[in-house]
């Protein structure tokens, strides 16, 4: 097992646009506490699969960022594909939705951009939402 470098990494999806060089996600699952009165300790049932995160870089110039609409590129009910790669052969896909895109510009010349999402799946049952490749 080697390690992961991120200097290979890449996040894609409609919407997501700029010359983006970071990514962070967090994936979870509901908890329901179903202890009862007999229980001597606590009981819990996992739920639905949730994901929430980010993507950051720099701002794009070009008139695709613009055109892209990107707020509105994800309000499907299963909001668009995004792909995070950690490095080739490593990823983790899901249907999400951006929620909200923060920019800066200041006068020393940074000019970033963060664009944030959710899960948004209408898998049904207990499949996973997401497609994980990790070798």
């Amino acid at each position: 097992m080697a390690a992961i470098n991120g200097n290979a990494g890449n996040i894609s999806g409609n919407g997501i646009v700029g010359t983006l060089n970071t990514w962070s996600a967090t994936i979870s699952r509901a908890v329901s506490d179903v202890t009862g009165f007999a229980n001597s300790g606590r009981n819990r049932l996992l739920g639905v699969y949730d994901m929430t995160g980010s993507a950051g870089g720099v701002l794009d110039n070009g008139a695709s960022f613009v055109s892209t609409n990107f707020l509105a590129a994800h309000t499907a009910a299963d909001g668009g594909t995004i792909t995070l790669t950690a490095e080739s052969g490593n990823t983790i896909a899901a249907k999400c939705v951006v929620d909200s895109v923060a920019m800066n510009v200041n006068k020393t010349g940074d000019a970033t951009v963060t664009f944030n999402f959710s899960l948004a799946s209408t898998t049904t049952g207990t499949d996973s939402p997401f497609t994980i490749s990790w070798s």
